[in-house]
This record gives C-alpha cells, sequence and structure tokens, in this order.
C-alpha cells in the first residue's frame, strides 16, 4: 500500500523503537493531511506533550489497521507544530501489510502459561493473571495471530475445559505481554515432533478484545523482525 491513500482521519498506533524494541508505551494518533509524498501531520496530544522526551536515536513505528490488513511502517518525528497536538512525521520506510485474514504459523519459542478459565467470563473486555496456579506451563511451538500450538508431556485436564487464559510474552518488554482468553480446539497425543507426548492446539478468542488482535500482530511481526 502506497501511504499516500491514507485517508484523513485514519486512526493510528504509535510507540518508540530502537534496535528492534519498543522503549515507550504505545500512543494513540489521527493521520491529518500530507505536507509532501514522505511528511505528514498527525494529532496526537499524548505525543505533542512528550515530544521533548522523545529519544532522539528511536524512530516511531507506525501501524493502523483497515478490514482485512494491518499495515506498519517507520518514521521518525521532524517537529512540533504551533497547533497543539499537532505534530510533523517523516516516513523512514516502506509499508508492510499484513492480512488478517491469514494467520501463518510461525515457529516460534515462547513460554505460555495456561488458566482454566470459566464460560461466563468470555464477555470480559479486560483479563487478569488468576492468583490460581497455572494448568499449563510450557512453550509454544508456533504461534500467530489465531492461536498457538504447544507441544508437551504435561497431561492437560480441567474443570473449565475447553477455555483457557493464554498468559505469554513475546519479547523482554512488558508491552508485548499478553492475556487472552483462548478455547482449545486441538488435543492430540500423536505430536508431530518428539519434544512432548501431547499436542494442543488453542484458538485466541478476541470477540471483546478487538484491539488486541491487531497489537498482537505488529507484537509478532516485530519479534520476527528481531530475529533475522
Amino acid at each position: 500500500m502506497n501511504l499516500k491513500y491514507l485517508e484523513r482521519g485514519t486512526k493510528l498506533k504509535i510507540f518508540e523503537e530502537y534496535d528492534m524494541r519498543a522503549v515507550s508505551e504505545e500512543y494513540d494518533a489521527v493521520f491529518k493531511y500530507f505536507e509532501t509524498e514522505t511528511l505528514f501531520i498527525i494529532f496526537s496530544p499524548e505525543i505533542y506533550e512528550n515530544y521533548d522526551k522523545l529519544n532522539a536515536d528511536a524512530i516511531l513505528n507506525i501501524s493502523f489497521m483497515t478490514d482485512f490488513n494491518i499495515y506498519i511502517f517507520t518514521g521518525r518525528a521532524v517537529e512540533k507544530q504551533r497547533t497543539s497536538g499537532m505534530i510533523l512525521v517523516e516516513q523512514l520506510a516502506e509499508i508492510v501489510t499484513i492480512n488478517r485474514r491469514k494467520y501463518t504459523r510461525d515457529e516460534m519459542r515462547v513460554r505460555v502459561r495456561a488458566y482454566g478459565l470459566s464460560e461466563k467470563k468470555l464477555e470480559s473486555t479486560y483479563f487478569d493473571l488468576p492468583d490460581a496456579v497455572p494448568e499449563l506451563v510450557d512453550m509454544t511451538y508456533d504461534i500467530s495471530v489465531g492461536g498457538v500450538c504447544v507441544i508437551s508431556n504435561t497431561l492437560l485436564t480441567c474443570k473449565y475445559d475447553p477455555y483457557y487464559l493464554i498468559d505469554f510474552t513475546l519479547t523482554a518488554n512488558d508491552k508485548d505481554a499478553f492475556v487472552l482468553p483462548s478455547k482449545l480446539v486441538r488435543r492430540s497425543n500423536y505430536p508431530r515432533t518428539k519434544i512432548g507426548r501431547y499436542d494442543y492446539g488453542f484458538q485466541f478468542i478476541f470477540d471483546n478484545l478487538p484491539d488486541e488482535r491487531g497489537r498482537l500482530s505488529r507484537a509478532i511481526l516485530s519479534r520476527k523482525l528481531s530475529l533475522r
């Protein structure tokens, strides 16, 4: 996608990134208009207020979504404008497009903890880690925006089955920590590898957490880029 097709009013998610690691919280912003082909104005009171604290060596990781795709590119803050909340940004890299309907699974080792989750709690819009001991603690075999596969020697049995709360972090940065409701959609004792006896497939449930899907997509892409 060419940046010139970005529409006025498009909501953006922005965070500072240095050496493939997030170094700030995620900011909300709105695209306003173009100055040139690569220079454009955004509106973000949060970034405007913290402008002088921006890391001079960091770049801005910028993303936005449509119904079908997530678009990610990098830029830098050029200067504050006289109008409060307005900032001039320069695009530094081409836009990367992720199809939200094609959940490509990546063989990625991430430690996960699975907790039993009652069905009535699926309507929640926010999830905290329970005080209970996790039903499963192990490494993922692969991960995607749609879910995770865990191959383990642990036999998973829980009164709340098939619903579980999955806790994991993609990087050392807390920004990439996730606590997501899921449904166990595959359970097999014939795993694809010899690293464990049981093969579990968990499907994430984003019905009441629409922003988490996009955040997870961006986190997976950042993790993949950092491993190159």
